[in-house]
């Protein structure tokens, strides 16, 4: 059985790949032109899987156990920040490429609406394979199952690393 984390990643890289195609399909197809709702599905799930693949990588032990309202909120405003970022790409390109990416302020409002959708979806899925997460869902006699300092022990700890390290005598 893979481990919570090992399955997040392996989540993660499939759905990085199946966007970048999907992405790339979009353009070569012409599929935005044909499907009037391919870029608001194509805004939801690109920033999900861009976003759900940050927080496996590099989010997931930033924050400490116990934290999962920051956890998650810090995930999902990563997610609208790649959005915003996104909006601000395609302006530039009609601004300096002459494209026809912005079809006006509804576009761009529909667009961020649906990347928030994905930044929250990434969020939970994100949230489901953290790996405090996955040591919580395991049973305590589980030896994959990471054991948490006593609070005293924790303490001790943090001292230690505030404090200068001393020679032994």
């Amino acid at each position: 059985m893979m481990s919570r984390t090992g399955e997040g990643r392996l989540i993660a890289w499939g759905l990085a790949a199946t966007l970048l195609a999907a992405n790339a399909a979009g353009y070569v197809f012409d599929l935005y032109a044909a499907f009037w709702w391919f870029d608001r599905l194509l805004h939801a799930a690109t920033i999900l899987a861009l976003t759900f693949w940050l927080a496996v990588f590099f989010l997931g032990e930033g924050i400490r156990e116990g934290r999962t309202v920051l956890f998650v909120l810090l995930v999902a405003a990563t997610g609208v920040a790649l959005g915003a970022l996104w909006e601000v790409a395609e302006w530039m390109f009609d601004h300096f490429a002459s494209g026809d990416v912005i079809k006006g302020k509804d576009d761009t409002v529909i667009d961020i609406v649906m990347d928030t959708i994905g930044a929250a979806a990434a969020a939970a899925l994100a949230h489901r394979f953290r790996p405090d997460a996955a040591r919580l869902a395991t049973a305590p006699g589980d030896p994959h199952r990471r054991s948490r300092p006593a609070p005293q022990e924790a303490a001790r700890a943090a001292d230690d690393r505030r404090l200068p390290h001393q020679g032994t005598p």
